[in-house]
């Protein structure tokens, strides 16, 4: 197993917690301003507040299932006994978002370290393309993905 993955995992929920602890000081710190300054103050501190919230809701929670998947993808467990079920509505961000962080730190924190893109060809024609073995990698993380 990647020691560097448990480290991302637990340094992501740290991140979620502090953003959290933040979070509660911008809100206390609004009502504070609101009842002294108004409400157009306030409303500039609340665009901070959503801000974060919005960054530790949806870039540090699906980064963190990403990489909790990644983790159970490299150690080999069947991914039913991860996630025993999927939300039909948030089935598109699992295709589109998860499951290519996923392969992507698969590729780089396995047995086998994998690149997106080789060079085909000679030197003066030479062009980068798509890996054919990280191509695979991304199939075989889709079939694994199934429930």
């Amino acid at each position: 197993m990647s020691i560097e993955l448990k480290i991302k995992s637990k340094h992501l929920s740290e991140e979620a917690r502090i953003i959290r602890f933040e979070e509660n000081k911008i809100k206390r710190h609004s009502r504070n301003v609101r009842s002294r300054q108004g409400q157009a103050t306030a409303d500039e501190i609340l665009q901070t507040f959503h801000s974060l919230n919005n960054h530790r809701r949806w870039d540090v929670r699906n980064e963190n299932r990403a990489t909790f998947l990644a983790r159970a993808y490299i150690a080999g467990i069947p991914y039913n006994q991860v996630e025993q079920k999927r939300k039909e509505e948030n089935e598109y961000t699992f295709q589109t978002r998860i499951l290519p962080r996923v392969a992507s730190m698969v590729s780089k924190y396995g047995d086998k370290k994998i690149q997106k893109k080789v060079w085909e060809g000679s030197y003066p024609n030479r062009k980068e393309v798509n890996n054919p073995d990280f191509i695979q990698l991304e199939k075989d993380i889709k079939a694994w993905s199934t429930l």
